[in-house]
């Protein structure tokens, strides 16, 4: 990774992605690459939960504070990511807090 910051060039690249991919497999199970990808899950889980605020507020601002609560602790980007999908496709609040409510906590552990 460091090299990328150095090598500019065509040619340069090139050859650095040759040798990426020769050690891919040993440099994606080092903690650095372990970390590296846990911050970009973070801040994708950071990203995906203030869409659905946002989404919240302009659809059903009332549950604002259920739906921050009931996807606080989910983990896993798909699995936000269908509930957004799901609250788009949803067009009463009871619905809405119904499903919010009814989040499975297999969806909340993931």
């Amino acid at each position: 990774m460091l090299a990328s910051l150095v090598f500019q060039k065509e040619s340069e690249r090139e050859w650095l992605t040759e040798r990426f991919a020769m050690y891919q497999d040993i440099l994606q199970e080092s903690w650095v690459y372990q970390e590296i990808l846990q911050e970009g899950r973070e801040e994708g889980l950071q990203a995906l939960r203030q869409t659905l605020t946002s989404l919240m507020e302009m659809r059903f601002p009332t549950l604002v504070p259920l739906a921050k609560q009931q996807t606080s602790t989910i983990k896993d980007l798909s699995v936000l990511q269908s509930v957004i999908v799901k609250m788009l496709a949803l067009q009463m609040v009871e619905e809405a807090e119904h499903y919010l409510l009814t989040l499975g906590d297999d969806a909340k552990k993931n």
